[in-house]
């Protein structure tokens, strides 16, 4: 057998492996009350039970106690706690995982209307930009709520604003110039909105750029997922899975860097996100 048949199969195993220690992990993270959180402490948390929702879809998974999941997030919402942009798609996208009724949350009047407020402010982008991740990062929030729950919005209104971030380097961002965050809701927005990116071989050449310079796990997730929606993959293959190895805990999930931090379900996310986007193996 050929060196690098071999060498490609012993990577396949790691990776393997590291899944499956992963899903140990994100089993072990839920809580009594339903949820999941990466302390094991009650009570459960919104943000770690997306995340978990997630990873387990990827690897083929539902959680072990469903039933007990929809009651977590639902109580929250019953309880009017999904009051904002955000945890009203945390909790669509852990429902809409589940299978279960979405319903109780067409009836979140309050944390609707900031969707479409929030859509309503793109023309003044320092509206949009507060201590996030990325401007965008709401804006691709609110319209993911309002196309699941079928609420009409001014889609070209979004575009049109997406498509103002565009800067001559193929990445997206207002201000301070294109950040690779924004480069990734951008295609990830236009993407859910069914329109093309004008500029895809600028974006994917920006992409490439970024991919020499990755610190944090987070950065990896971002390049593989607007990449994959752009039709393409990372550019060394191997590098980038042997960086997401290099993240994982003896707990079995992963942190956000090689050298330091610990095991969270946000970077374990990550982490399968990568894996799953590279088809190191078949996840059903």
């Amino acid at each position: 057998m050929a060196l690098e048949k071999i060498e490609e199969l012993a990577l396949k195993k790691r990776v393997e492996d590291a899944a499956e220690k992963a899903l140990h992990y994100v089993h072990t993270c839920q809580l009594e009350d339903g949820g999941y959180f990466f302390a094991r402490i009650t009570p459960g948390s919104l943000l770690d039970s997306y995340f978990a929702v997630e990873t387990l879809r990827m690897l083929g998974k539902r959680p072990r106690r469903p039933a007990a999941l929809g009651r977590f997030v639902l109580s929250l919402v019953n309880k009017g706690l999904v009051t904002d942009v955000h945890g009203l798609y945390l909790s669509v996208a852990i429902l809409r995982d589940l299978k279960k009724r979405t319903e109780p949350l067409r009836s979140q009047g309050a944390a609707i209307a900031r969707c479409l407020g929030v859509l309503g402010e793109v023309s003044r982008p320092d509206s949009l930009y507060t201590e996030v991740v990325s401007e965008l990062e709401k804006v691709f929030e609110a319209v993911s709520v309002l196309v699941y729950l079928e609420i009409p919005f001014d889609r070209e209104a979004i575009v049109s604003f997406i498509s103002s971030l565009a800067n001559e380097d193929g990445g997206f961002g207002w201000g301070l110039g294109s950040s690779l965050a924004t480069t990734y809701y951008a295609v990830q927005t236009l993407a859910m909105l069914g329109h093309p990116l004008q500029q895809h071989e600028r974006t994917i050449s920006f992409l490439r750029q970024r991919e020499q310079n990755v610190q944090f796990l987070e950065d990896l997730y971002y390049l593989s997922t607007a990449s994959y929606a752009l039709g393409e993959s990372l550019s060394d293959r191997e590098s980038a899975i042997s960086f997401v190895l290099d993240c994982r805990r003896s707990s079995g999930g992963f942190a956000r860097a090689r050298p330091i931090g610990i095991a969270t379900l946000e970077y374990t996310y990550y982490a399968i996100s990568v894996f799953k986007q590279l088809e190191v193996w078949k996840i059903k």
